[in-house]
């Protein structure tokens, strides 16, 4: 699976963090919201009990009450207020004639009684009728009615709704004066929707500020790995622009900057060491080889003389070809590797290599598949044939006893391809990505080792570089491994 970039991480982080904090949020105020109208209309049925408490008194009958309530909430009194009075004894002395279907009172606080107790009046203690109240006696004074209890407040779920309670009196009555919730809780609800619908829309500009931001944020980023691209061996000089006001990017540009000047340097440095020491060896290689075949041919035939200059004429000549590949590949680091172009026929030069290998085959008894198309190419003559012969050899080194040799050169359309391949031990997967790495010598997949530096391979793939072309493991298995070595043809009428 592909890794999300940091862009949209950063994106779906802001959303994340956002929608928690909004959800958060919301919940908080809808809880405090509810709490707020919880208290209004807790408030709502204290003033309403503390305006007709002397209707219990004796100033009026209890339908009076009912009448009283009727008028102050008019129509939506029958769907909107509930009441209940108790006598000292629980006895429910008053219920509204329109007592909502299903509200029962038996999971209210302590002492509220259930709403299908049976409602009576006394004709001692409590009298109803117009213009009388709770008293000694018919003739009585009506007392005052004071509510001496604290007011409770509750709760009450039915089917169709939820009614909120206030219970409120002294010893001798209580009253239970309900309101419906149902505005309230349509309020709520839809506060609860609008906030539902409102918060996709607000996660999506949070997410799209992320996405704008992240990206102004990450545009240094996006210049250093474009300007790293840049940097080959033929492009040292990119540096990285200051596009930011940004002070943590500005420092970081410029430590890169000034890591690539030190690499800048280094690399010229060490490029030009190369080329001055093969250059300035190539002289004393010369005369040690004058020399050393001068001396091998005055010595004595058979003599251990003659052995020891044939060993070190063998060593000058593998100096000579060490010190020519180093400057070869300073010259192509430095992008100055010069090509002599000619028109070269390239089936005819590898007629003429695989003689050679031929010859250097024989002792292995190595079998050659040879199938070579007639190709003319610009190049330069000795560049191509040390690159080309240098892939031979390594199939001849890299083989075993009466092995194969398979060589191809195959026109296709506007390029050709040379496939050579060889029987043997393969290349080990750990060394596959390092085989064309200078002085790098991986270990056949037999364990035996064969002589070489480890630059041919490096030198070759430079070369045909230069040439416009490329070099490649094609294949590698135990038994077969196949190189390939594609370039371009000339136009038409250019052969």
């Amino acid at each position: 699976m592909k890794p999300l970039s940091s862009r949209l991480k950063i994106a779906l982080l802001s959303a994340g963090i956002s929608g928690a904090v909004l959800v958060a949020f919301g919940l908080m105020l809808w809880v405090i919201i509810h709490h707020q109208r919880l208290a209004t209309v807790d408030r709502e049925i204290r003033t309403l009990a503390s305006r007709h408490p002397g209707l219990l008194a004796g100033r009026g009958s209890f339908e009076r009450l009912g009448s009283s309530l009727e008028f102050t909430f008019g129509d939506d009194y029958t769907n909107h207020v509930a009441l209940l009075i108790r006598d000292a004894n629980g006895q429910i002395t008053y219920r509204s004639p329109h007592w909502p279907a299903g509200l029962d009172l038996t999971s209210a606080p302590e002492a509220v009684i259930a709403t299908n107790a049976p409602a009576i009046v006394s004709d001692g203690a409590l009298h109803s009728g117009f213009g009388r109240g709770y008293g000694q006696g018919r003739g009585g004074p009506p007392p005052e009615l004071v509510f001496t209890r604290s007011p409770q407040f509750f709760t009450v779920k039915t089917a169709h709704g939820a009614w909120r309670f206030g219970r409120m009196g002294n010893d001798e009555v209580t009253l239970l004066l309900g309101l419906n919730q149902a505005e309230m809780e349509a309020e709520l609800n839809h506060l609860r929707n609008v906030f539902l619908l409102v918060l996709p829309a607000a996660l999506m500009l949070v997410a799209l500020g992320g996405w704008v931001v992240a990206g102004q944020a990450l545009r240094p980023l996006t210049m250093i790995a474009d300007t790293a691209e840049k940097v080959t061996i033929r492009g040292l000089d990119q540096r990285i622009p200051r596009a930011t006001d940004s002070p943590e990017a500005i420092r970081l540009i410029h430590v890169l900057n000034r890591m690539m000047d030190r690499l800048e340097n280094s690399f010229h440095q060490a490029t030009r060491f190369s080329a001055d020491a093969s250059h300035e060896l190539k002289t004393p290689l010369a005369i040690m080889q004058g020399e050393l075949e001068n001396a091998l041919q005055t010595a004595v035939p058979g003599s251990a003389e003659q052995q020891l200059f044939s060993n070190l004429l063998e060593e000058t000549q593998r100096l000579k070809t060490i010190t020519r590949s180093l400057l070869l590949l300073a010259q192509a680091d430095a992008g100055q590797l010069r090509l002599t172009r000619e028109m070269v026929d390239l089936t005819a030069e590898l007629e003429s290599m695989l003689e050679d290998a031929q010859v250097l085959a024989a002792d292995a008894g190595l079998q050659f598949d040879v199938q070579l198309t007639p190709v003319r190419i610009p190049a330069d003559r000795a560049l191509l044939h040390t690159a080309i012969f240098n892939l031979i050899h390594n199939a001849v080194k890299y083989n075993q006893d009466q092995g194969k040799i398979a060589l191809h050169l195959i026109a296709k359309g506007q390029h050709f391809t040379l496939t050579i391949g060889n029987t043997g031990p393969g290349i080990p997967p750990t060394d596959r990505a390092r085989i064309f790495d200078r002085f790098y010598r991986g270990q056949p997949a037999d364990g035996t080792r064969r002589d070489g530096i480890g630059l041919g391979l490096s030198l070759t793939r430079e070369i045909i570089r230069a040439h416009g072309g490329d070099v490649s493991l094609l294949e590698s298995r135990d038994g077969w491994t196949v190189f390939e070595l594609v370039l371009n043809l000339p136009p038409a009428g250019q052969h």
